[in-house]
């Protein structure tokens, strides 16, 4: 597993430990039933605290991406394909819904331009 946190984005560093992985699991880069390392040990490597690290690996359990064996650790969990396309609709439309906030659009714009989408 590739990680890398940037202190000067103003991403929080547990959204892109998510991001990062989520992206990994999806690509196929991390297989089904692979472990993950530890939390202590990606905040070692990275030179973070656990708190960042712990919590993206809550969400990531938490959204189902890995789950943990107590006393042995965090796997990737196995997605069938069609959750694997919904997981990466779902990601292209909230990167498309953030594009649209910090254009000013309110979500009634925002709706309204996404049926247009929907129409054509």
């Amino acid at each position: 597993m590739k990680l890398v946190v940037s202190t000067k984005s103003q991403t929080p560093i547990y959204e892109q430990l998510y991001q990062q992985t989520v992206a990994q699991i999806l690509s196929g880069e991390l297989q089904t039933d692979e472990s993950l390392p530890s939390i202590r040990f990606v905040a070692r490597e990275l030179e973070i605290s656990v708190m960042p690290v712990k919590i993206a690996y809550e969400k990531l359990e938490k959204d189902g991406y890995i789950y943990t064996v107590p006393g042995k650790g965090c796997f990737v969990a196995p997605l069938s394909a069609k959750e694997s396309q919904q997981i990466l609709a779902r990601q292209k439309m909230q990167d498309a819904v953030a594009y649209c906030k910090n254009l000013g659009m309110t979500n009634t714009e925002i709706e309204r331009t996404f049926q247009q989408c929907l129409d054509e």
